[in-house]
């Protein structure tokens, strides 16, 4: 049985993630609307500070599909959803302060 303690700790670190990485969670979205399925191929690579370069790549199995539906349920959809929100409230500032820069510099 799942402690009740640690799925708020865990919560709370997505939480956290989604803070410290804004596009995380609408990639994550965009991902799953575009129909990440089994089969579907996953590529990662990580750079260390160090400059040390570290690539793999796996295939979707029906468990990682089932893992990542139990991860949205959990809470991920709806902090994804709030990421999404303050990527777009934050593109319509960069927005607004470009036009408002496009407005001074005609005068």
């Amino acid at each position: 049985m799942i402690n009740p303690l640690d799925f708020f700790k865990v919560k709370a670190g997505l939480g956290k993630l989604g803070e410290e990485h804004p596009k995380l969670f609408p990639f994550m979205q965009a991902v799953s609307a575009a129909g990440a399925k089994e089969g579907t191929i996953v590529e990662m690579k990580v750079t260390t500070p160090e400059g040390q370069v570290l690539e793999s790549n796996l295939k979707l199995t029906a468990n990682d599909i089932e893992l990542f539906r139990m991860i949205r349920e959990i809470g991920g959809a709806a902090m994804a959803k709030d990421a999404a929100a303050q990527a777009k409230d934050a593109e319509a500032q960069a927005d607004a302060a470009a036009a408002q820069g496009d407005d001074t510099d005609a005068g």
